[in-house]
């Protein structure tokens, strides 16, 4: 018996243009601009690990979540949300997964209830990212524990569960993505039956297009990579072709 296709994709960098995401453009409350990579807030960062303990995904997020849970604030939805305006989608990506006939996911170290809530989550079967918390008003006033590398395979487990799937089977499962914090998923679905794909952007700079390079090469060491190549979702692109099957 044929298994549906199954795609699973991270979503900044993989989806959008930037690994940058998005949800964060609330910071503004604090007197930061969370619409970009930026020097002031990359250094509030750094001084906040310096201080606490933690992976690098577990102290960005309890950065953000000190910033509310320390100065007793919280959020509306509409602020949340506010980030979306200054997403940009890959080449294609928005009309390619409204119109695949795969089973569409998204495993994500993002905000869960940020990817919900974007106009094209409609189009997924399934999101997984990190949670926020709630006040009795509903109003968001914290972040729950990060979507970490080791949580995305459990969360890939829990999809192939929910599509009847025994055990680990990962047939006719792709994983796309396009960073480090993909790896132990990527290299989770090539061991079981499935396809790894890593993919870069269009128009890198030297350093980024370097930085691509050096993590598809540490996946090709292990032999985990099964395709490379540009995020153009475009009708006919090698992307397009390879999760169309």
């Amino acid at each position: 018996m044929k298994m549906e296709p199954i795609n699973i994709f991270d979503f900044d960098g993989t989806l959008t243009t930037e690994t940058w995401p998005k949800f964060g453009v609330w910071v503004e409350k604090f007197g930061y601009n969370g619409t970009e990579r930026n020097e002031n807030l990359e250094k509030a960062l750094s001084e906040y690990r310096n201080g606490h303990v933690g992976s690098y995904l577990e102290t960005f997020f309890a950065f953000f979540n000190d910033l509310l849970v320390n100065n007793n604030q919280a959020i509306t939805y509409e602020e949340l949300m506010k980030g979306e305006k200054y997403i940009k989608y890959n080449l294609g990506a928005n009309d390619f997964i409204e119109k695949s006939s795969a089973k569409n996911y998204i495993v994500s170290s993002g905000l869960k209830e940020f990817l919900e809530n974007l106009k094209i989550a409609k189009y997924f079967a399934g999101i997984y990212g990190t949670p926020v918390k709630h006040n009795e008003k509903g109003l968001i006033s914290g972040i729950g524990e990060a979507m970490t590398d080791d949580k995305k395979i459990l969360a890939i487990c829990d999809i192939l569960k929910n599509n009847n799937r025994q055990g680990n089977d990962c047939t006719n499962v792709y994983f796309i993505g396009d960073g480090p914090t993909d790896l132990p998923a990527m290299k989770f679905v090539h061991n079981n039956g499935g396809k790894a794909i890593f993919v870069n952007q269009p128009n890198q700079d030297e350093e980024l297009y370097h930085y691509s390079n050096n993590i598809n090469e540490t996946l090709n060491r292990d032999e985990m990579v099964d395709f490379y190549c540009t995020a153009d979702y475009r009708n006919g692109s090698i992307l397009s072709n390879i999760l169309q099957r």
